[in-house]
């Protein structure tokens, strides 16, 4: 697979999403925050909605998009790796540079794929009465999150980047 696929599937989910949103939210009191409840704090407009998440989608997008062609072809000088001195060795660069590039993609990717989450339960949340989000699932989903990110840190640390 290209280093740069999931960071492009990412962003495909999270643009249907956004598209998908659209057109199931109401024109006005959309969501826009939750209480650690699910009970919602702050309403918009769902243009407000989609701009604001098509900007954060962007952003998110744009920042992989760049670390990934930095590590992919850019210096590498305050990149910081395990082992450094055995990756930046002349005959290993560019496997350090696939690596890491791979690595900006899975992560990017993947957090993208994961604010699908966001209008999908912005929508779920103006389909109750009164607005409310199923507090459950929304923690299992941070949970899991965190767990992911952690245990891909370990993995990249540990196994990963380790000398051959």
């Amino acid at each position: 697979m290209r280093p740069w696929f999931p960071l492009l599937a990412g962003s495909v989910f999270y643009a249907f999403a956004l598209v998908w949103a659209a057109g199931e939210l109401p024109e006005e009191r959309v969501p826009l925050h939750f209480d650690p409840t699910g009970v919602p704090t702050a309403f918009g407009s769902r243009a407000w909605f989609l701009t604001v998440g098509t900007l954060f989608g962007l952003l998110v997008a744009g920042i992989g998009a760049g670390l990934y062609r930095l590590v992919a072809t850019g210096s590498l000088a305050r990149v910081s790796v395990p082992h450094r001195d055995y990756w930046t060795a002349p005959q290993r660069i560019g496997r350090l540079r696939h690596m890491l590039a791979e690595d900006m993609g899975r992560t990017f990717g993947a957090t993208l794929f994961l604010l699908t989450v966001v209008p999908v339960t912005a929508v779920y949340a103006t389909r109750t009465d009164p607005p409310r989000l199923p507090v459950g699932p929304v923690w299992v989903v941070l949970a899991l999150l965190v767990a992911g990110i952690v245990g891909y840190c370990v993995y990249l640390a540990r196994y990963r980047y380790r000398p051959a």
